[in-house]
């Protein structure tokens, strides 16, 4: 069995990463990173097999908790002061195309996955785990996580092509190489 402290070293990349990408925030991330591990550290890992994918399946679910406390608390606050809240100007298209440019395009595209297929992607790509260990991080079946990413690879190369062909022919855009 693994000790906390190298538990902690091995895995921590992976599962901020991992956070990252459904979060969408720095300090969120940070925040359930440390929740994982703690929770981690505390439980029974004696039957734990695949050890990658129940952290994993930890950071899922505290990904998941976020989320949906957010969305709720974000709907009770849309109707409590929906009629006292001022319509906020639109941005301006130059802001808008700045905040286009300025943004990772993989990470756009990928943030407009569902949510299910997106996490899947995450954990098969970005946490490097094998469609079984995706399977069981998710607590689905393995053919449902192959689907999954399958379907993922699809939506995201549909995107890219998309994004691709409305820049157009003749645009000043150009790829940046950070």
């Amino acid at each position: 069995m693994v000790d906390d402290n190298t538990l902690f070293r091995t895995y921590k990349e992976d599962v901020y990463r991992y956070c990252l990408h459904m979060l969408r925030n720095q300090t969120d991330a940070e925040d359930i990173c440390q929740e994982v591990f703690v929770k981690a550290m505390l439980a029974d890992r004696s039957k734990v097999e695949y050890i990658k994918a129940w952290l994993m399946r930890i950071a899922a679910n505290e990904c998941h908790s976020l989320m949906r406390r957010r969305t709720n608390g974000q709907q009770k606050e849309k109707k409590a002061f929906s009629i006292h809240l001022p319509l906020r100007p639109a941005q301006s298209v130059e802001n808008e195309y700045e905040r286009v440019e300025a943004a990772d395009e993989f990470g756009q595209l990928l943030s407009r996955l569902k949510p299910k297929v997106r996490e899947a992607m995450l954990l098969y790509y970005m946490a490097d785990l094998s469609t079984a260990e995706t399977a069981e991080a998710l607590d689905i079946p393995v053919g449902t996580a192959k689907s999954r990413i399958n379907r993922g690879l699809k939506m995201l190369k549909k995107l890219y092509e998309k994004s691709s062909n409305s820049r157009g022919k003749g645009s000043d855009h150009h790829v940046s190489n950070y």
